[in-house]
């Protein structure tokens, strides 16, 4: 591949962002979690609908065509219990996706994912926000509340590395249909 290609690799997902009530509610959680652990930066805190991996322009182009005409209905989940995922080494704050409408749009992603070559998730959707990197164990007594997400918006945003860390600038956007 010549080096200008891939240069104009990018590494994308699809997902959600918070308000900022909501992000003031996670950053309460984090400021609890110890400090060995590796908070994520409030302006990157969303929850996922799908890792997508390496796009090329070709793939993101097709990509933003194919979710244009995409059913993206609006959709309501909550997120109630504290994890920590060993193979990850993450903490966060996760939810099932009992929405059908939820489920439906993770399940339509993996597909354009599968169809366009990019990543595709081994794992059944589970609706999450990572509040924390290189965490060994779970974190007991910890104090929060449940936080219901009902998002208007889908992006897909780009995971960029940084002199500060990582940055997901957003590349496209698309409104949430009416309830």
């Amino acid at each position: 591949m010549p080096s200008n290609t891939k240069s104009q690799i990018k590494r994308v997902f699809l997902g959600f962002a918070l308000d900022s009530a909501q992000t003031d509610s996670i950053t309460a959680i984090q400021a609890q979690l110890p400090s060995s652990v590796r908070l994520v930066p409030s302006a990157n805190l969303h929850m996922t609908l799908a890792f997508l991996g390496a796009a090329t322009p070709e793939q993101l182009t097709a990509l933003i065509q194919k979710v244009n005409q995409l059913h993206k209905p609006q959709f309501s989940v909550t997120l109630n219990t504290l994890s920590h995922w060993a193979k990850p080494k993450i903490l966060c704050l996760r939810g099932h996706a009992e929405d059908i409408k939820l489920l439906q749009l993770a399940q339509d992603t993996q597909h354009l994912a599968a169809e366009l070559g990019l990543h595709c998730s081994e794992h059944h959707y589970n609706p999450h926000i990572t509040l924390s990197r290189k965490a060994k164990a779970e974190v007991n007594g910890i104090d929060y509340q449940a936080l219901t997400l009902a998002p208007t918006e889908l992006h897909l945003f780009e995971s960029c590395p940084s002199p500060n860390g990582v940055e997901y600038p957003t590349l496209h956007s698309w409104k949430l249909g009416a309830l």
